[in-house]
């Protein structure tokens, strides 16, 4: 008992080590990392903006409208920024700090109860540097982050049960339940899940756990009464959930499925050792108790096991982010770790102070005269070696171990996840100040939630599907994401067709294949007007020469139905006038591009007409020349351009190195020329057999070419068309600003009138939406 004090002063220690480090590092470049705070702040601005309060609804978030995540943090955070008028980054960074900070004192508490104190500290210091604690604070998830604290806090409190009378006990923990349930979702699903387990588990193994059957009901009575604390706001989510939402989570949206899977997988190589190392839990239960099975070790492994199950969802139906169950998994993990560093320092520390005592018997060691020695002797003790080897594994795991996170690894995750600076946050003020309350704005993913949240704008966020969780926000997060990238798209679930438009040259047009089970389509062909050139002889013969870019936009457009999509794009000069048409049909798996070129006067006529395609594979060549195709055999993609009106010939020897190959069209001095080729992208079975020589192998890519020609304008399946026209898509959604940090976009905006730039500075450019 006489070590106590000194065990809550270390603890004290600890905390604020742990406090410190995570302000520091969320600070050190004045804004605290990740894009989510900007949500976070969008949802509070919504809290905190007078009137009647709708918790289901973020004003700001993705242009504004329904809103499903939990408020519990926001309401928490914005008192305190009423009561302290802190600015709302400082707030939210101050408040999130210390609730992760929390959870050192939580581990050593909970720790303390199942095992032994000297263990608990041990787990206390390395949950405060804990790299995924640290991870969920840099990238933003700050419900996460409470609820991560609040969880163990109420096991501890089950397991501390008789230690209150019933009526303090089920008001404290379900005030904590309560909590969980109000600040976030996927905590509180796990939280009913692992608390439920437990309870089940004991009911059946009662007797040999030693347990009272009666007792467990305390586990399940706060669970009843923490959702009835907070049952108006339970009354309007759950429906959301189960209604529309549900399908973010059960497939129902198959982008936002594609994508996850995509992406977000697990692999098995983590899951599985995750999946044995929890059983380890038992023979130090059998240590402690006597028992393999008790309530506090069942609780440990379910804890561990649930999460680390979940992570395989998608085998039973259930789509989301995978890698946030392991965030579950780290208390017990760390916990497990921290009782492995006591007992290992503990049996060296016995097996050196044996050593020690009996080398203090020997006479050349009890009879020296060496001050030093003398010194030295009384401290070679077990207590001393199991401190001294604590000190060297925790030190080592601080530093080596990739669960921990040292300085220079906490500021290497700042530094991934930074995303604001200075010039972007001047940007999002000028924006805040200068334009209208309901101006609607679209930029990229991260960039658009901060400003959403702190330029107080409803704001479109280009976000990729896999981060999504409500429904509603998948339309105008593609459309934004379409804004950014090009001005029209169209797909027909086989090939996609993105075309920039006549005011840069860039994509004009870009082919996509649609693979089965991908999300992401596989970009194969595509076309730039920087690179087409056009030589003809002028009114006095001179032989001329121009790319497309060198022409002026009189025209660009849409047309289309239920069964086709066509991209028009014109340009001309005083020479002569270019179309390009691009069409794309229902159900058919190779695109229709037209070109037609007419001077201006008789006395112009071409010569030529030269294309640069940018594409991938190796280059087959059909037996009667009127295809030409392009097999990428590591990722069994093919690309084939088909002929129909007019033949060009190839150049461009070092395509195989480059990617690049030219195509040259001789137009023998006519005036006007019409040029049609049928362009196609798509998945082939299998590549040639390696006992097949050079011609066998080419005789069997033609063949697969010519299968595919002959279906060039079949249709093959019903899909809709997916048609995307950036005028429309500005329109319906009312966007009023686009706010670009990408560079690269620039050019695109600045030269097309539909956009006036009206602010730029080192990082951010903001172009206004001229309404026609």
């Amino acid at each position: 008992m006489s070590k106590t004090p000194k065990n809550y002063l270390l603890l004290a220690l600890i905390l604020v080590f742990g406090f410190v480090y995570r302000v520091v590092l969320m600070l050190r470049e004045t804004f605290p990392p990740g894009a989510d705070i900007g949500l976070h702040a969008s949802i509070i601005d919504s809290i905190t903006k007078g009137g009647n309060t709708n918790f289901l609804y973020n004003y700001y978030h993705m242009g504004g409208g329904s809103s499903v995540t939990f408020p519990g943090y926001h309401i928490f955070t914005s008192y305190i920024i009423l009561l302290t008028g802190m600015n709302n980054y400082a707030a939210q960074t101050v408040v999130v700090s210390l609730f992760s900070s929390l959870v050192v004192v939580v581990a050593f508490l909970l720790t303390r109860k199942i095992w032994n104190a000297s263990a608990a500290l041990i787990v206390a210091f390395l949950v405060a540097v804990s790299r995924f604690d640290l991870e969920m604070l840099m990238w933003g998830g700050y419900p996460n982050v409470i609820a991560v604290m609040l969880i163990p806090l109420a096991f501890y409190l089950f397991l501390e049960k008789d230690r209150f009378s019933v009526v303090a006990f089920l008001v404290v923990t379900s005030l904590v339940s309560g909590a969980i349930f109000l600040t976030h979702s996927l905590s509180a699903v796990l939280f009913i899940a692992i608390t439920l387990s437990t309870v089940v588990f004991t009911l059946v193994f009662a007797g040999r756990m030693g347990e009272r059957r009666s007792g467990l009901i305390l586990w399940v009575l706060p669970l009843i009464l923490g959702a009835v604390a907070i049952a108006p706001f339970l009354i309007q989510v759950v429906p959301a959930y189960l209604g529309a939402d549900a399908s973010t989570f059960t497939g129902g949206v198959t982008a936002i499925k594609e994508a996850l899977l995509a992406t977000k997988m697990l692999p098995l190589d983590i899951v599985v050792p995750l999946l044995i190392f929890v059983f380890l839990y038992f023979p130090f239960s059998k240590y402690y108790t006597g028992k393999f099975f008790s309530l506090s070790t069942m609780l440990l492994v379910l804890w561990w096991f649930i999460p680390t199950v979940l992570t395989q969802g998608y085998l039973v139906g259930i789509y989301t982010d995978y890698n946030r169950f392991l965030y579950f998994v780290i208390l017990p993990i760390i916990i497990l770790i921290g009782l492995g560093f006591y007992h290992s320092a503990r049996y060296i520390g016995q097996g050196l102070g044996w050593l020690a005592s009996h080398a203090k018997q020997a006479p050349q060691i009890r009879l020296s005269s060496n001050k030093t020695l003398r010194r030295v002797l009384p401290h070679l003790e077990e207590k001393s070696f199991a401190l001294i080897f604590t000190l060297i594994l925790v030190l080592y795991a601080f530093l080596s171990v990739g669960l921990f996170a040292p300085p220079a690894q906490g500021v290497g995750l700042q530094s991934f996840y930074r995303l604001m600076n200075q010039p972007e946050y001047d940007a999002i003020q000028w924006a805040k100040n200068n334009t209208a309350p309901n101006a609607v704005f679209l930029t990229d993913a991260q960039y658009g939630w901060w400003f959403g949240g702190f330029a107080e704008r409803p704001t479109l966020s280009a976000v990729s599907p896999e981060y999504l969780t409500n429904n509603r926000e998948f339309a105008p997060a593609t459309m934004a994401s379409r804004v950014l990238d090009t001005d029209f798209l169209v797909d027909n679930g086989i090939i996609q067709v993105r075309e920039d438009g006549g005011f840069i040259g860039r994509h004009n047009p870009d082919f996509y294949a649609k693979l089965p089970n991908q999300y992401f389509p596989y970009g194969f062909f595509t076309f730039d007007n920087t690179e087409i050139t056009a030589t003809f002889l002028d009114q006095k013969g001179n032989s001329q020469f121009m790319d497309l870019t060198d022409l002026s936009v009189t025209d660009q457009h849409m047309e289309n139905n239920s069964d086709y999509a066509s991209i028009f794009v014109t340009r001309a000069n005083s020479y002569f006038t270019f179309t390009e048409e691009t069409t794309v049909y229902k159900g058919i798996g190779f695109a229709n591009l037209t070109m037609s070129i007419a001077s201006s006067s008789p006395d112009v006529t071409f010569v030529s007409l030269r294309f640069t395609l940018h594409t991938i594979g190796t280059e087959i060549q059909a037996e009667n020349g009127t295809s030409l195709g392009f097999f990428n055999t590591w990722d069994k993609v093919a690309g084939q351009l088909i002929f129909a009106e007019g033949q060009p010939f190839m150049t461009g020897s070092n395509f195989d190195t480059t990617g690049i190959c030219e195509l040259t069209y001789g137009l023998n001095a006519k005036s006007f020329t019409e040029l049609n080729l049928y362009a196609g992208v798509y998945h082939y079975d299998a590549n040639a057999g390696s006992d097949l020589n050079r011609q066998q192998q080419l005789y069997y890519y033609q063949g697969i070419m010519s299968q595919h020609a002959q279906t060039k304008t079949n249709k093959v399946t019903d899909l809709p068309l997916d048609v995307f026209n950036y005028h429309q898509a500005l329109a319906a959604y009312n966007v009023s600003y686009v706010a670009l940090r990408d560079i690269g976009q620039i050019p695109r905006f600045a030269k097309d009138p539909t956009f006036s730039l009206v602010f730029i500075n080192y990082d951010v450019a903001i172009f206004k939406v001229v309404q026609k």
